[in-house]
């Protein structure tokens, strides 16, 4: 009886597991109970609600290089549970592959460029995002930039006033 009462777990509707048996790829179940064998199975829980990943006080520079601080989230959803459940921790995968391709993205802009991209976002970015975590199964459907400072320094009033 206790055999039983340990095996059991409860997966909600809005996530899958994963049952891992001895290192090798199982089943894909739930929700409702799923029977999982102490000692010869690992159960990995899958979250299918969307997924903020933020980030905070990225330091970038732009290509008329200028130095610019952004505040950005993503909206992302586990497309292949099997995958997501396979890769070892990529929450922090996806964060360091969003905050690479924003730094890339940035670079490719010039400052007078920045000013419309927190009400008209980066539909690219969200692709090449995608594009790079597929491999753990994650889909990155939206990029929000919420807030980009340009600390003033020397070399941006010299941009100013070669514009003017």
């Amino acid at each position: 009886m206790l055999l039983v009462a340990c095996s059991l777990r409860s997966v909600g509707v809005a996530e899958r597991m994963v049952v891992v048996r001895l290192g090798r790829r199982a089943r894909l179940r739930g929700p409702g109970l799923v029977a999982v064998l102490p000692w010869l199975d690992r159960g990995v829980r899958v979250p299918l609600r969307a997924q903020w990943y933020d980030v905070v006080s990225l330091d970038a520079t732009t290509r008329d290089a200028v130095r610019v601080t952004v505040t950005a989230a993503a909206i992302g959803f586990v497309r292949d549970a099997m995958r997501y459940a396979m890769a070892s921790s990529p929450e922090p995968a996806v964060e360091w592959v969003l905050e690479a391709e924003l730094r890339r993205s940035l670079a490719e802009r010039d400052l007078a460029q920045l000013a419309i991209l927190p009400t008209t976002g980066f539909p690219e970015l969200s692709d090449a995002v995608s594009a790079r975590t597929g491999i753990w199964g994650v889909e990155i459907t939206e990029v929000q930039v919420s807030r980009i400072e340009t600390p003033v320094d020397p070399g941006l009033v010299r941009w100013a006033n070669e514009l003017g």
